[in-house]
């Protein structure tokens, strides 16, 4: 692929640019219609299929390719990549709105790669208003202290997989966990180092589970973690080998002291007259097991 613009377009224009384009003819009655159509969605794949149909009454394209602010995990894709592109870094003064291309086989000329920084202008307030509001959602189904899903965002994902589980004929499990002795650890050392501790835990499970198995911070210092497509047998090895993970990891602390906490784990495994909640209870109950067993161990609630 061959890009003949790679640049920043910023809102508001420069002075020059926006003479250039105010210059030009009036924009057809469309354009207005397709700034209403914008204006009207929050979803970035819908409106930036709404700016594509806009655009390509202006413009012919093969495709075009979007990818959201750093961390924001957006990426969107139409038709098909080709050998040339125009590229464009999307910026609403100094709030920077992701990266757009659009692409085709045959080069752009100047009065095209132009026009489409015209019409530009009538996507990004649209678009910087869609990235917030992604933004105000993920943020609240997140935790922000670990960056992990909280417990809101658990019962819909726990839902899902219950319902994917049933149609695909596949298995799940649940592991509640718990830090061990945990009021110790914020009585000894202060809430500071018992944060530092959460963090420390949640990168521990994090690095053990597989990418695509859901992990939560359930409330203080516990945790739930969704093992998809995974039976009894294989969580109870998960389960076993973060625990070991944990035991053998010294958290280091604000003051520069170092704690080895420990974990108990609740297991349960997915029954086809689960719901969410019964399945979050059964893992529960095999927590409160794991505990009264003397901690540090799995506990596993068999049906």
């Amino acid at each position: 692929m061959r890009s003949e613009t790679m640049a920043i377009f910023r809102f508001p224009r420069a002075q020059g640019q926006a003479e250039r384009s105010t210059s030009g003819e009036t924009p057809p009655q469309g354009a207005f219609d397709a700034l209403l159509r914008l204006q009207a969605t929050l979803d970035i794949e819908e409106l930036l299929a709404n700016f594509t149909s806009l655009i390509s009454g202006e413009l012919s394209i093969d495709g075009y390719s979007y990818t959201g602010p750093r961390d924001s995990a957006i990426h969107c894709q139409s038709g098909h990549t080709n050998r040339h592109a125009l590229a464009y870094q999307l910026m609403v003064e100094t709030e920077h709105l992701g990266e757009l291309l659009v692409y085709r086989a045959r080069p752009f000329t100047e009065v095209e790669s132009m026009g489409l920084e015209d019409m530009l202008c009538l996507l990004v307030y649209p678009l910087r208003n869609g990235l917030r509001y992604q933004e105000a959602i993920r943020s609240s189904f997140t935790d922000p202290l670990t960056g992990l899903g909280n417990r809101s965002n658990m019962l819909p994902q726990i839902q899902r997989e219950i319902s994917l589980s049933h149609r695909e004929s596949r298995q799940a499990s649940l592991l509640m966990i718990d830090i061990d002795h945990f009021k110790l650890i914020n009585d000894g050392h202060g809430h500071p180092s018992g944060d530092q501790v959460i963090v420390c835990i949640a990168d521990i499970i994090r690095s053990t589970v597989r990418d695509f198995d859901l992990v939560f911070r359930y409330g203080g210092e516990e945790f739930a973690v969704l093992l998809v497509n995974t039976d009894n047998s294989r969580a109870t090895h998960v389960a076993e080998r973060l625990r070991k993970n944990v035991d053998m990891h010294t958290c280091r602390l604000p003051d520069g002291h170092g704690v080895s906490p420990t974990i108990s784990i609740g297991l349960s495994s997915l029954s086809r007259q689960d719901t969410p909640q019964t399945l979050i209870e059964r893992a529960d109950r095999a927590l409160y097991q794991a505990k009264a067993d003397g901690r540090n161990c799995v506990r596993d609630h068999a049906l």
